[in-house]
């Protein structure tokens, strides 16, 4: 279970990122706000969902976004246990016909990792946070260059979970990689996702779809 590493720490020569507010073309409003759920516009989600997309998901993930958040029961497909993720649209159950499932709708759901999990059961989540919320692992050779940077220079634990990453994976993104190395990996992962969570500011992604 990844768990967030300890608060980070802006250092003083952190380049100036800009304001969450902008989005560089990323909605930051829901789309109905009289809905039970805040979501992105669903042309939005469509285009978003066509294939991961890292930076998006992190920005869409920061901690000032209004999307409603929710959380996962137990491990079902790709989804793991107490795994966050942002509600993208809500299908209301069907009226008459066939059902298939427990007939309570579904999600389109948003994971860390910018990829998109569709139609599932609205039993499997709950808005209930768990105690430590796990992520699914954020792909930093997917992070653009420039947002790399600001999280190196503005977190000191990404800083060094960064050159930790460095020294025990030995420039390996894929592949057999050392335990050693994974471990390295899940810090760095646990680092960006405390940075996010608790309003470290990143510049707009390259990302947008």
């Amino acid at each position: 279970m990844q768990k967030s590493a300890g608060k980070s720490t802006p250092t003083d020569d952190a380049p100036e990122p800009a304001p969450s507010g902008d989005s560089g073309g990323l909605p930051t409003a829901c789309a109905n706000p009289s809905a039970a759920f805040c979501t992105p516009p669903s042309d939005f989600v469509d285009r978003l969902c066509a294939k991961p997309h890292q930076g998006a998901a992190l920005a869409l993930l920061a901690h000032d976004t209004p999307f409603t958040r929710l959380y996962v029961r137990g491990r079902v497909d790709e989804l793991i246990a107490d795994e966050e993720v942002i509600v993208l649209r809500f299908h209301a159950p069907q009226k008459g016909g066939m059902i298939v499932g427990s007939n309570s709708g579904s999600y389109d759901l948003l994971r860390w990792d910018g990829t998109c999990s569709m139609a599932m059961e609205a039993e499997v989540v709950t808005r209930t946070a768990p105690p430590h919320a796990t992520t699914a692992h954020v792909q930093w050779h997917h992070i653009s260059a420039h947002v790399q940077d600001v999280l190196i220079a503005s977190s000191d634990a990404v800083k060094k979970a960064h050159a930790k990453r460095g020294k025990e994976c030995k420039g390996a993104m894929t592949g057999d990689v050392s335990a050693a190395c994974e471990k390295a990996d899940r810090a760095l992962v646990a680092a960006i996702v405390d940075y996010v969570r608790s309003g470290g500011k990143l510049p707009p992604p390259d990302d947008v779809p």
